[in-house]
């Protein structure tokens, strides 16, 4: 597959995100006008049940954008030592495990039952914001998923993970895969018993995510893979340039179909 090499990923450590060459053709509007119409309809449902909906908070206009870039684990050093494998969002709620036969609380029924009806409504009061059925996969997922195909089956994607769990293995952990230790199934099964999803890192999260991206750092895995992966992007985006651009102009005319219903909801 063809390669540019001239072409870099970004890596910002400071807003813990890295950014690809491809992140220029997603739409990304935070206040889209599709969603401002479902948090309206969610709110609409909320009130019929005579309870008041809280939106998520909206990301800023300046947030960076980009991928937090665990795709190969943990390698922001400094992040890790601080919040452990991701900082928590104190505002955030827990997502909704759905559980065959298990019992659902009352609020979480709610989400489940609003969020379909909010589906419904808009479908209904917004025809031509509706994706068709059979949605062929965009170029932008087409390029990415050959970009990650592409790193996967590489040499150097094998070379760095033999010295990765080399590394880690070294200092105590058990790899199973590049990014990825045994030592982290436990800590999520804790989290997920105790429903404590946004509380701070414990120790030993930390301990385990500090010495993950250490040797992440140390073999370069992550930043050498993310250049690899943005040196197949590269020619493919030159390739496809024109359908990215109409798919990206195509999702911000969907977006405007929703622009009545909100102006006239609000």
């Amino acid at each position: 597959m063809e390669r540019d090499e001239s072409v870099h990923a970004i890596f910002d450590a400071e807003q813990d995100i890295v950014k690809m060459p491809l992140d220029e053709y997603t739409y990304f509007e935070t206040n889209n006008y599709a969603h401002t119409a479902f948090q309206i309809a969610m709110k609409q449902c909320y009130a019929e049940h005579g309870q008041s909906y809280t939106e998520p908070a909206p990301q800023s206009e300046s947030a960076p954008r980009g991928d937090p870039g665990r795709m190969y684990g943990p390698w922001n050093v400094e992040y890790a030592k601080k919040y452990g494998f991701q900082k928590r969002d104190p505002n955030a709620k827990a997502p909704i495990s759905v559980t065959p036969g298990a019992s659902l609380s009352p609020e979480e029924r709610l989400i489940i039952e609003c969020e379909d009806k909010a589906r419904e409504t808009l479908d209904a009061a917004v025809p031509e914001g509706k994706r068709p059925e059979n949605d062929v996969q965009s170029t932008y997922s087409r390029i990415s998923t050959e970009a990650i195909n592409a790193v996967y089956g590489s040499k150097l994607h094998r070379e760095l993970e033999e010295k990765w769990k080399q590394c880690v293995s070294n200092r105590g952990l058990t790899p199973i895969k590049a990014g990825a230790v045994a030592e982290e199934s436990p800590l999520n099964e804790q989290q997920s018993k105790n429903g404590d999803f946004n509380e701070p890192a414990s120790e030993e999260e930390i301990r385990i995510a500090t010495i993950q991206a250490e040797c992440n750092q140390q073999v370069g895995m992550s930043k050498q893979l993310y250049d690899l992966e943005a040196q197949y992007q590269m020619p493919l985006i030159r390739k496809y340039q024109s359908q990215l651009e109409q798919e990206r102009q195509a999702e911000r005319e969907r977006d405007e179909k929703f622009k009545q219903y909100v102006l006239e909801h609000q």
